[in-house]
């Protein structure tokens, strides 16, 4: 009788049959083995929930500075001009339903809404669909506009959607209604096909940025890096200081190769897949912090550094100085034992609010009890018109200064406990909390949307086929940037479609070398001349003391910078009647200070490392009428 023939006892429990079961099948231990090697962990997917959506914030309020110019029928790209002329027919975008600046200003306040639902975790999925839904609408509206980060930032949304992000640190989390005893011993530890889509997503990004740096500057010349550092129009002061040392950007050049080609590896290896996958987490970090000191490439760092957070293994948090230096994510952290906390079981918004500080101040051992069950305590409730905070040492707060008791027990904001309880806070704290007490009944109400209910991290198989579809879908993309492949045409709609299309070229096949900054020089009614771009300032085609300071940030210097290019030659008529509507709004058109004419000249040249002062050239790319 072989091993695997060997009878299990009778008396035997099922998890000992299992167990002995999985000893005796190798093919079990391989499956079980992978299975650890490719999961994530739920802590890391929190902070990357909380990264996504602090992210998508950010992109929304710079985005909101010229949602005028950008976004509406007035602004760069009209409607019409998009539709007729710029946009796949597979793109969708519900920004295109109205022009006016009011119905944008609307679409970007529920674009926030839902990012901040994401942010805090309130029906996660829910936010995270939506908000993947608003981001690509957005992107969609003014293709010119867009960068490799905001090609990443959407991918990342979209798998977000069928990972379990709220699952800790999240109102869903605090609310969530599933028995302790049904929650696994092993909680953090999280394996799914969408949290493997989403390593394979990160590592073919890196892999195929290695992949398209195939010129002689990356390989031959070693000089790629002194490349990217010499556009002046996104090189930092830092990226200039390293200019002056040749030796040392050849050597970034081989290692950067290295660098990115060892992400790709370290996240998709089985073997040692903690140190693994937490080395390639802190290449990332430490690869695209050095990119964004040296060259403005707006938000595309923090994006890179937010996909690195989910990489972070269980190993990672069961480090011995992670738990000494984040005493809240252990297993068995307990912080807020002692802390009693009494509400009005009677009011949903009292629950749900005691509740997530619970979760928000990371004291879980913090006791939660309607005061209804005691009633002496229900009349201090009554009497006080507050809830009822009773520390370790059985000392009573009440109102702001319960707050503050609570505070006080958190592993992460103790230390603002003194300063909530100074006079001057306690005095507005304290009419605040009257102010919420009295409203009570209205909060709950505008709260009902959120429910408790029990969670379920458990991926249902058609997103598990989905995702294994999507790792496949999205190799084959990748593939077909170096050779053409059968059936693109229709894997192109796909991907279109979705807004999983995506090319990895940066700095590849080689950095940009074509580099310099506008002078747009206008011609008034009364035949004064003025710069468009800069009206405080004269006409001038000498090179500013900062080509990157002419930009007004990241947006407007890459829809500039593809201006200049052929392919882009078309958009440049509806950026000279945007100018002529900026300048002329409030004029009649026989105003002497109407803008009449102007012209959009590049002061461009190509950088070479061997004629690193060749003269900048004047190539003018628009000559445009206002009222013609």
């Amino acid at each position: 009788m072989t091993v695997v023939d060997l009878p299990v006892p009778d008396g035997a429990s099922p998890a000992v049959r299992s167990a002995e079961s999985s000893r005796a099948n190798p093919f079990r231990r391989f499956v079980r083995y992978l299975g650890a090697a490719y999961s994530l962990d739920l802590r890391s997917l929190a902070l990357f929930r909380i990264a996504l959506a602090a992210v998508i914030l950010g992109d929304l309020i710079a985005r909101a500075r010229d949602l005028t110019a950008f976004y509406t029928d007035w602004g760069v790209l009209p409607r019409a001009a998009l539709l007729d002329r710029f946009s796949p027919a597979q793109r969708f975008s519900i920004h295109l339903i109205s022009g006016a600046p009011a119905f944008q200003v609307v679409l970007f306040l529920i674009a926030g809404v839902f990012a901040i639902m994401l942010l805090v975790g309130a029906r996660t999925r829910l936010a995270a669909f939506a908000s993947w839904l608003m981001l690509v609408s957005v992107q969609a509206r003014n293709p010119a506009i867009l960068q490799g980060g905001d090609v990443y930032l959407r991918l990342l949304a979209f798998l977000a959607v069928f990972l379990p992000l709220g699952a800790l640190y999240s109102v869903d989390a605090a609310l969530d209604t599933t028995p302790p005893e049904e929650k696994s011993a092993h909680r953090f530890t999280y394996f799914s096909t969408p949290g493997l889509a989403l390593m394979a997503q990160v590592a073919l990004l890196y892999g195929f940025a290695v992949m398209l740096k195939n010129s002689r500057e990356w390989h031959i010349d070693h000089t790629a890096v002194f490349y990217a550092l010499s556009i002046q129009q996104m090189s930092t002061p830092l990226g200039r200081f390293l200019l002056h040392f040749p030796k040392l950007l050849a050597w970034l050049t081989r290692t950067t190769l290295w660098h990115e080609g060892s992400i790709a590896l370290l996240i998709l290896t089985p073997i040692f897949a903690g140190p693994a996958r937490f080395l390639a987490a802190l290449l990332i970090v430490v690869l695209h912090v050095g990119l964004g000191l040296s060259i403005r490439l707006g938000h595309f760092p923090y994006i890179a550094c937010t996909a690195a957070l989910p990489l972070l293994p269980t190993w990672f948090w069961n480090r011995s100085w992670v738990r000494r230096s984040l005493p809240w994510s252990t297993e068995d952290a307990r912080h807020g034992s002692g802390l009693r906390i009494y509400y009005d079981g009677k009011c949903s918004f009292c629950s749900k609010m005691v509740r997530a500080l619970r979760t928000f101040l990371l004291i879980s051992g913090a006791e939660v009890i309607p005061a209804q069950e005691f009633p002496v305590t229900e009349l201090e409730m009554r009497r006080q018109r507050s809830w009822i905070v009773v520390g370790a040492d059985d000392k009573r707060c009440y109102k702001w200064q319960a707050f503050a008791e609570v505070i006080s027990y958190s592993p992460l904001f103790s230390w603002l406990a003194p300063l909530l309880r100074t006079r001057l806070l306690t005095k507005a704290g304290d009419r605040l909390y009257e102010f919420v007490e009295r409203h009570r009944d209205r909060l709950s109400g505008y709260t009902n949307w959120i429910q408790p209910r029990r969670m379920n991290p458990r991926t249902p198989w058609l997103v598990s086929v989905l995702a294994v579809l999507f790792i496949i879908y999205v190799s084959f993309w990748n593939f077909s940037s170096i050779v053409r492949l059968p059936g693109q045409p229709f894997g192109d709609a796909v991907g279109l479609t979705l807004a999983v299309d995506q090319r990895w070229d940066m700095f590849a096949p080689n950095p940009l070398t074509y580099d310099g900054w506008y002078v747009i020089e206008g011609r008034l009614r009364d035949g004064r001349k003025v710069n468009v771009l800069h009206p405080d300032q004269p006409v001038s085609y000498e090179q500013p003391a900062s080509i990157a300071d002419q930009y007004k940030d990241e947006r407007w210097r890459k829809y500039l910078m593809n201006l200049s290019l052929g392919e882009y030659e078309n958009y440049r008529l509806y950026y000279g009647r945007y100018f002529c509507r900026s300048w002329n709004t409030g004029r009649w058109p026989r105003d002497p200070g109407a803008l009449i004419s102007f012209d959009i000249n590049f002061m461009g040249r190509q950088n070479s490392i061997a004629f690193p002062n060749r003269p900048y050239n004047r190539d003018l790319l628009w000559h445009h009428e206002c009222f013609k």
